[in-house]
């Protein structure tokens, strides 16, 4: 393994990943900082850019928009108390209240330091975590596979929103639209309806850009927040105030240790994303504090706590995605399919048939890091600046890579089409409370489980019965049952706390 990973930093110390991770970070902090535009967008922006070089450059670069980006929102919540991203909303309560008192360089200075250090952490043990797990999973055949790929569907589909069967309908949404045209393993036509363009099936980036980025720019403009306010901020006179000393770093690393635990545990869990992971470690950190009550009032702590835990998910999150092939989340779907694009499966294997390609991944995760920190560091004053660019400026920019990105995927018009079709889809899943996310990892997911419910069949012959005989198949059938049960019990017992909220009101 150490060798594999010399071998990784030694690939990718070269110029071409070096220059994509410096241009990942520098578009994920500014698509970061900019309230309403989040990482995903910046990811499905930059990925059609990536068709045109190697593998180890874009899905580094990718990468590093992925790291910078959830980075990112802990700026504009900071200054302007306006989160960039879901995650940054407890570092606004805090940061903000800093911020305020003109100690917001402080603020800034103990998000990224936490940021970076619960990533290195995460990043580490993705590391050392994955190589193994990819070694058990080899152990399952076509029949343990399909069950685990129905255990991935049930678990998205049960966390991903406030509705269970909404989520499973979001999959299955997803599964239906990933069928439609000629079969890889049969030849079978389906679902086309009689169109030619369709029978090679619906292209993966205008899907993908349709559903989860043009609806934020439909719905931005359609909700037109309150009007732009410039940047107003109070500096203290006292360098102290402006920086984090060592001493105060000490002070607060063992809840940055704690918090970017619960963020890599969170993170490898799929369904649960940044989020949840950002409430728990702020929430623990507040109970275990010796002075819980300036939490919300310009905590360091919860700075901390809030930011390493975010951050952390971002490495752990891969974990599941690389080893089982089941993507956590929206993002890490869609770097799943950056992987499939590029030629590069996730899955058991992909350790043995990639092997130099995933440790140079891996190289570039820490290197990422790095540039992180110093990039962020030194860039303040113009991070400041991003931060309160009007959205209007950005929006048409967004609508514009959208396009030319859908159409480099195969030089064809019909892509754009494809394009505006999924665009009204997704605007019209979240009007009804469908979850676009779960939509997409259905779509992603689908050709896998034909694949190898296709290898199944074929191995059990007529006697279907023998697909419930592997008992590592009726483990996940378990865990497929468990994730939907305990999911409907967690909303129902939160769907009785609102109420007796709202009855108490």
């Amino acid at each position: 393994m150490f060798s594999n990973i010399f071998q990784g930093f030694v690939t990718v110390l070269s110029v071409g990943p070096l220059l994509g991770i410096m241009l990942g970070v520098c578009v994920g902090i500014v698509f970061g900082a900019i309230p309403g535009i989040s990482a995903i967008m910046a990811i499905a922006i930059i990925l059609p850019l990536t068709f045109y070089v190697d593998p180890i450059v874009g899905i580094t670069m990718l990468l590093a928009v992925y790291k910078a980006g959830i980075y990112g929102g802990s700026i504009s919540a900071i200054l302007i108390n306006t989160p960039g991203a879901a995650a940054s909303f407890l570092t606004s309560l805090d940061g903000h209240a800093l911020a305020r008192s003109g100690k917001a360089g402080k603020a800034l200075c103990m998000a990224l330091y936490a940021s970076v250090t619960g990533e290195m952490l995460a990043t580490l043990v993705l590391i050392f975590v994955a190589a193994p797990i990819s070694l058990i999973s080899l152990q399952a055949g076509p029949i343990e596979k399909v069950w685990l790929l129905v255990f991935a569907f049930t678990v998205v589909g049960s966390m991903t929103g406030e509705s269970v069967p909404r989520g499973l309908l979001s999959c299955c949404l997803g599964m239906m639209f990933a069928m439609v045209g000629m079969s890889s393993l049969t030849g079978a036509v389906r679902l086309t309806f009689g169109i030619p363009d369709l029978m090679s099936g619906f292209t993966f980036l205008p899907v993908l850009i349709g559903v989860l980025v043009m609806p934020e720019v439909i719905d931005a403009v359609r909700r037109r927040k309150t009007p732009h306010q410039d940047l107003v901020l109070k500096v203290s006179d006292q360098p102290a105030d402006n920086r984090v000393s060592l001493r105060e770093y000490r002070s607060v690393l063992g809840t940055i240790i704690k918090s970017s635990g619960i963020g890599t545990v969170v993170g490898a869990l799929p369904g649960l994303g940044s989020s949840a992971a950002a409430f728990l470690a702020y929430g623990e950190a507040k109970r275990s504090s010796k002075a819980p009550e300036e939490f919300g009032k310009g905590s360091l702590h919860g700075i901390a706590a809030a930011e390493s835990s975010n951050n952390a998910v971002c490495g752990s999150s891969m974990i599941p995605m690389l080893t089982l092939s089941i993507p956590g989340d929206d993002v890490t779907a869609l770097l799943m399919g950056a992987f499939l694009i590029h030629g590069i499966t996730p899955g058991p294997t992909i350790f043995y048939e990639h092997t130099d390609v995933i440790y140079a991944i891996f190289a570039g995760f820490l290197l990422v890091d790095l540039f992180l920190l110093v990039i962020a560091r030194f860039g303040f004053p113009l991070w400041m600046r991003v931060a309160s660019v009007p959205p209007y400026f950005i929006f048409p920019c967004v609508t514009v890579f959208a396009v030319v990105g859908a159409f480099t995927a195969n030089q064809s018009l019909t892509d754009v089409m494809i394009l505006m079709v999924f665009t009204l889809l997704g605007y019209g899943m979240r009007l009804v409370g469908l979850n676009p996310a779960a939509f997409i990892i259905g779509f992603i997911l689908m050709p896998l489980l034909e694949q190898n419910l296709d290898q199944a069949v074929s191995i059990v012959g007529g006697d279907y019965l023998r697909m419930l005989s592997s008992p590592i198949g009726w483990i996940f059938i378990g865990l497929s049952v468990l994730s939907v049960v305990s999911a409907i019990r967690s909303n129902r017992r939160g769907r009785r706390r609102m109420a007796a909220f709202a009855a108490a009101e």
